[in-house]
């Protein structure tokens, strides 16, 4: 994936999913997401996401008019190729 941060201006960083697990000790179920940003530096990135949060992508995900991208980026997306260095 690709991610911009605004602290970074308008460089694109090279990003991938790490890791998905549950989280204990939190006063609710939840899950933390860990984001390795690996270019031009490398970052990690976490993220600690409730049922709230998994629902609201959801409900961008199979909204009508995103559900055909995402199931052609499911089925058929390839690799993003790396942004250029400006």
């Amino acid at each position: 994936m690709k991610v911009n941060s605004t602290g970074l201006g308008k460089t694109t960083m090279v990003a991938h999913f790490a890791s998905l697990e549950k989280v204990e000790g939190e006063s609710a179920p939840a899950m933390r997401l860990s984001i390795e940003a690996t270019e031009p530096v490398h970052w990690s990135i976490k993220a600690t996401v409730g049922g709230e949060d998994l629902r609201a992508f959801a409900r961008l995900m199979f909204k009508p008019a995103n559900l055909l991208s995402v199931l052609r980026l499911l089925f058929f997306g390839k690799k993003l190729t790396p942004p250029e260095t400006h």
